[in-house]
């Protein structure tokens, strides 16, 4: 049962993946579409993020004392359903507001896979199978994201129609194959004895927890510097490269078999080598080629840089959030979701912020900003007072 469970989780991010990032090197696209200027084009990215992060606040504490098989499947049917309004969006403003309901209903859906793979997971396999489950981002970069640029070059509507599709069907997998989740305290028929505690409450309780704030923190440092670059890479492949949306597709391939390939190797570094040394050299190894991104002359050169910059980032995700997740064994659902509002919340600023560093400095002025997060995120994260730690032991 437990490959079925990967394979569910596996689809279920994939899917989220494949609608999160299919916006990025479409932008040029719906640049010219809408006649809107890069700024303007960005908040197709802005607005979901922003659904997610806000939305994620509240269905992580809701989440932790209700089924959360029920949760992640009502989640799915609406992000099916706002992912195919997408396609048949009259107009920008209607587009904006499409994109923000599928980031309020994914806000559901990824918090409970999180918190679900402690609970369905023997402890000796939790980060194999959180490298695995993340591993479906990373894969919706390798198949999703190309397959939906080669679909937009028919029409720009087909991605959407294609995620919108494919969800609806991950969705009845949920009801039918997935077990109760109920909350630790919950008796079938019963209903739970946990206190619903109020929100603010959850959190504050979660960041009194010993380097909590800090890990949180770190997190959302670290996801705001790599949407700042996956958020306009499309558009500066585009503008200095002169790639067509097909080529930028082929681009996003090398990107998500980096990821992927960072995502399946953090469960074997975590066997042999110590947190502390995959963190120095994840953060490290990515501030370093992110910093000479805008120098490579060749278009073939750049796609190995890419491969590796994603790689060193793929194989720290699984590591970081396993320490988010070890903070507290009874409010999984809240730690996922602050976890997930912080990397979306970090889109946000990075889809607006660097959108004017990209016009002001080129993709320089994101290719830094992106650097010096990774720097902040490798101190708070390794670093203090002098001596390598680790946050948590997951």
């Amino acid at each position: 049962m437990e490959r079925l469970f990967l394979m569910i989780f596996f689809f279920t991010m994939f899917l989220i993946g494949t609608n999160t990032f299919i916006i990025s090197p479409l932008l040029p696209t719906f640049r010219e579409l809408y006649d809107v200027s890069t700024n303007q084009a960005a908040w197709l990215i802005g607005t979901y993020a922003l659904g997610f992060a806000l939305a994620a606040l509240v269905a992580g504490p809701l989440s932790d004392h209700r089924n959360r098989k029920h949760v992640m499947a009502v989640g799915m049917l609406g992000f099916a359903l706002s992912t195919l309004a997408c396609a048949f969006a009259p107009g920008f403003t209607a587009m904006l507001f499409f994109r923000f309901l599928a980031g309020i209903c994914s806000a559901f859906i990824g918090p409970q896979v999180w918190a679900a793979i402690p609970v369905l997971f023997p402890p000796a396999r939790i980060g194999k199978a959180m490298g695995v489950v993340m591993a479906g981002l990373s894969v919706s970069q390798v198949i999703g994201v190309p397959i939906g640029s080669f679909l937009s070059a028919y029409h720009w509507s087909f991605p959407f129609l294609a995620v919108g599709i494919a969800s609806l069907g991950a969705f009845v997998l949920i009801i039918r194959k997935l077990p109760d989740l109920l909350p630790p305290t919950s008796i079938p028929g019963l209903g739970t004895t946990n206190a619903r505690v109020a929100i603010f409450t959850r959190y504050k309780d979660l960041l009194r927890l010993p380097q909590a704030s800090r890990s949180f923190i770190g997190y959302f440092v670290f996801m705001t510097g790599v949407y700042a670059v996956f958020s306009f890479y499309g558009v500066w492949l585009s503008d200095q490269y002169k790639q067509t949306v097909t080529e930028i597709g082929l681009i996003t391939l090398v990107i998500g078999l980096g990821n992927t390939v960072g995502n399946l190797l953090s469960g074997w570094l975590l066997e042999r080598w110590k947190r502390s040394t995959i963190l120095t050299v994840g953060f490290l190894g990515s501030g370093l080629l992110c910093l000479v991104l805008p120098y490579i002359p060749g278009i073939g050169f750049l796609q190995v840089v890419l491969f590796f910059m994603y790689c060193f980032g793929g194989a720290l995700v699984p590591v970081l959030m396993g320490n988010l997740q070890s903070l507290s064994d009874t409010s999984r659902g809240t730690i996922s979701s602050l976890a997930n509002a912080c990397m979306y919340i970090g889109t946000f600023i990075a889809s607006s912020f660097a959108g004017s560093l990209y016009s002001i400095f080129g993709f320089v002025g994101v290719s830094t900003f992106a650097t010096f997060t990774f720097l902040i995120a490798y101190f708070l994260f390794v670093w203090r007072t002098g001596k390598l730690h680790v946050t948590a032991q997951a």
